[in-house]
């Protein structure tokens, strides 16, 4: 009764499969990144900037609206991110490991111009930008319209406004039916703009000359409006050469506010969805080979007793699909390579039994007591083998990472089901035969006649 009800409920997980099975990327395709938190005196490496970066990644992705992505810390200081379903990973990657650090300076903060970024550089007296006092900062102010030419800036003070005071970023279209960004501050962000904006204003009506307003983004100049008079309630705009797809991760990113922390991608692995599809079908074709062969060998060597070793595999086989669909698992590759792998194990327990009450019939005691004695001297065997694999299993998913965490994890669910369906499937079928006389035929059971012949003599 226990074996039916669960699988009335794994059948509800399972049914429709192609819609409650989850694949992972490299099944379906997708993106899988490894990046890591680089350390500077400007952006220091800490613990609550971790976590802030991890809360803002998952809030893109959210946003990108990949279906089960898993966004997870590796170590200390790197963060692991996979995406199944991506049509294109390199989109994707440029929006999940954007900086997003957005800033308002005068154009007056920006001084002497350079030819080159390694002109400024030396100008600044260092090497790098690693180098830089946390004072300076280094712009580049890309050259736009034929023949101009991009210059480098340093910027000696900091910004008048950052992005932090955000509020909402929306795509948006100019006059001239243009993509740009229009941006919305909170409420002391409104507050700081407006009188900004005014101070610049009043300035230009002094000097006579414009006065820009240089928006900022990573480092790149994106827009220099001029500003004419106070802008108030807390809007702005970012205007440029963007298309419409450029200007949405533009507004996607800056929604999800700046990451706290520079990232560096370590490892990069896109899996295309053909790749994906052909990764599948060749796994179902392995499984279901190998399911037939262990079926087929079975009732082939041990007769009656390989038929019902059959039923209790298929209802293993059903069980653990439900299990895997019911607690939401992620099917990976190297996860269909456990669960074949387990196929073998969870015959290998009926197959210790059935050795052990093959061994107690040619003794000649009687198919029931030949049942019970086999299942007591087995089951030890059994424990055993598994408990020390399902131990394995647990270290490396513990200690594992991608791939390997999906082999063990169905691994582990295997190991735990094949001795649940060996000790509860396998014995109950076996009890309700018992008396039945297909399970008195010494041939049936798999037996030569002279092995009996050799026996106790006994009788059932």
């Amino acid at each position: 009764m226990v074996v039916v009800v669960l699988l009335v409920v794994s059948a509800y997980f399972i049914y429709p499969p192609n819609e409650t099975t989850q694949l992972g990327l490299d099944l379906q395709g997708g993106l899988a990144v490894i990046m890591e938190a680089k350390d500077s005196p400007k952006a220091p490496r800490t613990e609550e900037g971790m976590q802030q970066t991890v809360s803002i990644i998952e809030e893109r992705v959210d946003k990108l609206g990949v279906a089960e992505p898993v966004i997870r810390r590796q170590g200390e200081w790197k963060v692991s991110v996979e995406l199944p379903g991506v049509d294109n990973p390199e989109e994707a990657l440029q929006i999940i490991g954007r900086t997003a650090v957005l800033e308002f300076f005068d154009i007056n903060q920006f001084g002497d111009s350079y030819d080159s970024k390694a002109g400024a550089l030396e100008a600044a007296g260092v090497a790098s930008t690693t180098d830089l006092p946390v004072e300076k900062q280094l712009i580049l102010w890309p050259g736009k319209g034929q023949g101009a030419a991009d210059r480098w800036f340093l910027a000696d003070s900091a910004p008048l406004l950052t992005g932090s005071l955000l509020s909402g970023a929306q795509v948006g279209f100019d006059q001239l039916n243009r993509p740009k960004v229009d941006m919305q501050f909170q409420g002391q962000g409104g507050d700081e703009f407006a009188n900004i904006t005014q101070e610049m204003a009043q300035k230009a009506q002094v000097t006579g000359q414009d006065q820009l307003l240089v928006i900022v983004l990573d480092g790149t100049v994106q827009s220099a409006p001029r500003v004419n008079e106070r802008i108030g309630g807390g809007r702005a705009e970012i205007t440029g050469d963007f298309t419409l797809q450029e200007s949405k991760q533009l507004a996607l990113v800056l929604q999800t506010g700046a990451l706290p922390i520079e990232l560096e991608v370590l490892d990069e692995k896109s899996v295309g969805a053909t790749l994906g599809q052909q990764s599948l079908t060749k796994a179902l074709y392995a499984g279901a080979i190998g399911l037939a062969l262990v079926l087929i060998f079975m009732v082939f060597y041990y007769r009656m007793l390989g038929l019902i070793a059959d039923i209790a595999l298929i209802v293993y086989g059903g069980l653990f699909w439900g299990i895997l669909n019911g607690v939401h698992a992620t099917l990976t590759l190297p996860g269909i390579a456990g669960m074949i792998l387990t196929l073998g194990m969870a015959v290998d327990a009926n197959v210790i039994i059935f050795a052990r009450v093959r061994e107690e019939i040619g003794e000649g005691k009687t198919v029931r007591t030949a049942i019970n004695s086999g299942f007591k001297k087995g089951f030890r065997t059994i424990l055993d083998a598994n408990v020390t694999t399902l131990i394995t299993a647990v270290v490396l998913f513990w200690a594992a990472t991608g791939g390997v965490r999906g082999f063990a994890f169905t691994l582990g669910i295997g190991v735990a089901l094949s001795m649940f369906t060996a000790i509860v499937v396998t014995r109950s079928l076996l009890g309700l035969m018992a008396e039945m006389r297909l399970l008195r035929s010494p041939r049936l059971l798999g037996f030569r006649v002279r092995t009996l012949e050799r026996g106790t003599g006994g009788s059932e």
